[in-house]
């Protein structure tokens, strides 16, 4: 970080940075507030964190950093809509030294409240690794999980991806009986009387998933997501109106708890993994 940023410190935590960001690499947020007017590329604040440092060869590597956006007076200006900045930054070693050799400063804008969220690096094929980037976010109860796949190359990391998957959701914040739901037999109707409300009709899930690459050859191997959980289905019944001097109805529906146990399989092909089979079931938020 040193050979990047001279400011920084020899300090296992974020750090406040100035971090240039050119237009041509990428559309710049909105939201951002720019440290320097006037010129180009202009420079941005940031609370910086080390993610990943990979030895992609014997005299190469990539650092991986995660960036979340700050104000003039080095406040976040994060929310759930503000994604956190991935930026990746090359070495190359030569006579026993490491030197800076190249910087991709907008990799990829993801995640929420200026939050990347998880990352890891795993093998592609037998010569080349992937950063995979597990982010999320809650709303009104329902949260959910998606990831995004990298390739690190020695000069550029490119999305594996046309778009995130969704890797894990659930509702268990929306209903207060969510838990007791996911506790009820399984393929069994179970009779139930609710307060009608927006949160009443919305089926209790609770869905994840564990992903891999098989990487076992000089090709990218093929990425599997095996998803398990359960996820409710709800049919009203009846609907009995409110009495005098109530406000709320009632619904009474049949609840039937599903399990969850099936996987996708995406096949890399020109520079893209693609969908071979399998369905997802998370649901849309």
């Amino acid at each position: 970080m040193q050979l990047v940023f001279p400011s920084w410190k020899k300090q296992n935590k974020p750090q406040i940075q100035a971090l240039k960001l050119d237009k041509k690499d990428g559309e710049i947020p909105e939201y951002l507030v720019e440290t320097t007017e006037g010129k180009e590329p202009s420079a941005y604040l940031f609370e910086m964190s080390t993610e990943q440092l990979i030895r992609l060869d014997s005299n190469r590597a990539v650092l991986i950093t995660s960036a979340s956006p700050l104000d003039q007076q080095g406040e976040s200006v994060s929310g759930h809509l503000l994604a956190g900045l991935i930026s990746a930054f090359w070495f190359k070693q030569v006579d026993g030294r490491w030197y800076a050799d190249g910087q991709q400063t907008q990799l990829d804008w993801i995640g929420a409240f200026g939050s990347i969220g998880k990352s890891k690096v795993v093998k592609l094929s037998s010569n080349q690794f992937a950063l995979g980037v597990e982010s999320g976010d809650c709303f009104q109860g329902a949260c959910f999980t998606d990831l995004m796949l990298y390739e690190l190359g020695g000069e550029k990391v490119k999305s594996l991806l046309k778009h995130s998957i969704r890797i894990a959701a659930d509702t268990m914040g929306v209903r207060g009986d969510c838990e007791q739901i996911l506790k009820q037999p399984v393929n069994k109707v179970i009779r139930y009387r609710h307060v009608e409300s927006a949160q009443s009709s919305i089926n209790c899930v609770d869905v994840k998933s564990d992903w891999a690459i098989k990487a076992n050859g000089k090709n990218p191997g093929d990425l599997l997501i095996r998803f398990s959980g359960f996820i409710e289905e709800q049919k009203t019944i009846e609907k009995i109106a409110a009495e005098v001097g109530e406000e709320e109805s009632t619904i009474v529906v049949d609840s039937i708890l599903s399990p969850i146990k099936q996987q996708q399989l995406f096949r890399y092909r020109e520079g893209k993994y693609l969908l071979v089979s399998g369905k997802n079931p998370t649901p849309e938020f």
